[in-house]
């Protein structure tokens, strides 16, 4: 066996994480290498990937194991931990699950996202919000949305949401978007802010093709998992489909989404009032 390893240090000062973890992993003979993963040499035969960290940790190292097949195993450095499965107290018993082969993988949906003959990939959401860039732009954006060539409406507002199901537990849910389990086969459409009654989330099929527009001499930013790409211009286009290429984690056998929402939503209401 064989593993990658990525830390944020912000998320484990003193690096006691690191040394826990690494201390777990010897115990039981597995090799490891530690990495920032900005080196492209360090290769991609790796049976998984430890990532210690907070979810905007994962966020970031998801394209690297989407794109070489090596499964995610996340030690909660933050405070939510949506995507992690284990936190720092439970490494010993994170890294024997994996010897024993006794973690099941959960293949999350992940967006392919093209913008100006570039391909981008989201396992949480694609943002286009209005951007404050001088005194006759930024205060309002339009942009229309398309499902498989049909228009379905213009949002007149602060911009729109494209989520993942695993998005929807994110920036999405803050908006007012509902939650999606993973094992939907869907996509989320949330306005941001819109300017009407009547403009609500919209759930359409992952097999489906989805294109949005910024309307003329609108602007907005484009976003991708939180990273900002592109100051958009009207009449650009963003296209976005379904990868075919999920993102794996691996997680207890016994691991329910629905009890970790549950148990997640009450850490951030008791974090608001302590």
């Amino acid at each position: 066996m064989k593993v990658l390893i990525y830390v944020n240090p912000e998320k484990d000062e003193g690096g006691l994480s690191l040394k826990n973890l690494i201390k777990a992993l010897k115990k039981y003979n597995i090799e490891y290498v530690l990495t920032d993963i900005s080196n492209k040499n360090v290769g991609t035969d790796f049976d998984a990937l430890f990532v210690i960290g907070g979810d905007g940790t994962i966020l970031r190292r998801t394209e690297y194991s989407n794109e070489n097949d090596i499964p995610i195993i996340g030690i909660n450095g933050g405070k939510l931990g949506y995507l992690s499965e284990f936190e720092r107290s439970e490494i010993e018993e994170a890294v024997k699950l994996f010897y024993n082969s006794e973690l099941k993988k959960d293949c999350r949906s992940t967006f392919s996202v093209k913008y100006d003959d570039k391909e981008y990939y989201a396992l949480n959401d694609v943002v286009l919000s209005r951007m404050y860039i001088d005194e006759n732009k930024g205060m309002i954006t339009s942009i229309s949305f398309y499902i498989d060539d049909n228009k379905i409406d213009t949002i007149v507002g602060d911009g729109l949401i494209v989520a993942t199901p695993t998005g929807s537990t994110a920036y999405s849910l803050s908006a007012g978007g509902a939650i999606l389990s993973p094992e939907i086969n869907g996509f989320l459409i949330t306005p941001l802010a819109a300017h009407s009654l009547s403009q609500r989330p919209v759930v359409f099929s992952a097999d489906s093709k989805c294109l949005v527009k910024v309307d003329k001499k609108c602007t907005a930013g484009l976003f991708i998992d939180g990273k900002f790409i592109a100051v958009l211009n009207g009449g650009d286009k963003v296209n976005i489909t379904k990868s075919n290429r999920p993102t794996v984690f691996l997680r207890r056998k016994k691991s329910n989404f629905y009890k970790k929402l549950s148990e997640k939503l009450l850490i951030r209401n008791k974090e608001n009032y302590d």
